[in-house]
């Protein structure tokens, strides 16, 4: 049975008082619905602890639609390479929560470790084994996940609304 894999973009507003921005929060969701409405999705993130420096893996099973912060879904593919369990152990296995040291390739995109470098290495990785073809330049990837994060906060007529979840195509 294939699965969808997407980017479930979070919004986390900035404060005016500490002068820190608004940004997206990246999770790696994965489904084997044939719709993001269908909830709940495997969240496959890398978090920031309460009171730790570092950073640490969050697996679960989650109704993203709960969440008034989650702004949509940007759909990646479809692949019958991997089951959600198997699609979340290869990830387990291979992409650590600590800085590995990789770092994305072009001029454009997140600096030092964070969530979406997280899942941009993941993509690097699927993209190298064919399982995520895309004919777009993957230096982009971040400024495109970006651009399409922002059509979902404006909910422009670019957005398809599956039940109550918008999603944009890669």
């Amino acid at each position: 049975m294939p699965i969808r894999v997407g980017i479930a973009l979070y919004l986390v507003e900035g404060s005016a008082y500490y002068n820190t921005p608004s940004y997206f929060h990246w999770i790696l969701v994965a489904s084997t619905a044939d719709s993001w409405a269908s909830q709940p999705v495997r969240t496959l993130e890398l978090k920031r602890p309460l009171g730790d420096t570092g950073y640490a893996h969050s697996f679960d099973n989650w109704d993203i639609t709960l969440s008034s912060a989650v702004q949509g879904v940007v759909h990646l593919f479809t692949t019958s390479d991997y089951t959600v369990d198997s699609f979340q152990a290869m990830i387990q296995s291979n992409f650590p929560a600590y800085d590995s040291g990789w770092r994305y390739p072009g001029n454009y995109g997140p600096q030092g470790w964070t969530c979406a470098t997280w899942i941009l290495q993941i993509l690097w990785h699927l993209r190298g084994e064919g399982t995520w073809v895309s004919n777009r330049h993957f230096e982009k990837t971040y400024t495109r996940v970006l651009n399409l994060g922002s059509e979902l906060l404006e909910a422009t007529d670019n957005v398809e609304y599956q039940g109550t979840v918008r999603v944009m195509d890669f």
